[in-house]
């Protein structure tokens, strides 16, 4: 294309090669954590108890939808489809998630958040850190979806 230097093209391949991968691992982590909430419900269920946040109907509740919101969030997002809804409600999630964080550590509770997709760890700095990269990603993911519906300039 006329003005364009030699690189550039390159460069929006490769771009879009990362986008593609982090968004399906994006979705590949929420998936995941949906089923592993799905399929062990008694720790999932004690795990949002110890936050001592919600009544107990509303801990059943939870338990039952957030999995659901997870898994369907995440792997709508693997497939393509409604890709900014998805990244929406994931970045909501992650909201969500980081203010509950944040109140747990202030009140000072030590109890495992649950967030961990490959090991158990405690609530802390490093629990918030990794839900605001997701969080970062996710905000990413969703401009770049954004600037494809823009006219090209």
């Amino acid at each position: 294309m006329p003005g364009m230097r030699l690189g550039t093209r390159l460069t929006l391949r490769r771009k879009d090669w990362l986008a593609a991968f982090l968004r399906l691992a994006l979705g590949a982590a929420f998936v995941y954590a949906g089923i592993w909430k799905h399929f062990y419900p008694y720790q999932f269920t004690e795990t949002v108890m110890a936050y001592q946040l919600l009544p107990q109907p509303l801990v059943g509740l939870s338990v039952a939808l957030v999995p659901w919101l997870e898994m369907v969030s995440g792997a709508l997002l693997i497939l393509g489809v409604k890709p900014r809804s998805c990244l929406l409600l994931i970045q909501a999630v992650l909201v969500i998630f980081l203010v509950i964080l944040a109140i747990t550590m202030l009140r000072g509770l030590n109890i495992d958040c649950g967030c961990g997709l490959f090991s158990e760890r405690q609530v802390g700095l490093l629990a918030i850190l990794e839900d605001v990269l997701l969080l970062g990603l996710a905000a990413w993911l969703y401009w770049l979806e954004v600037q494809r519906l823009l006219p090209a300039r």
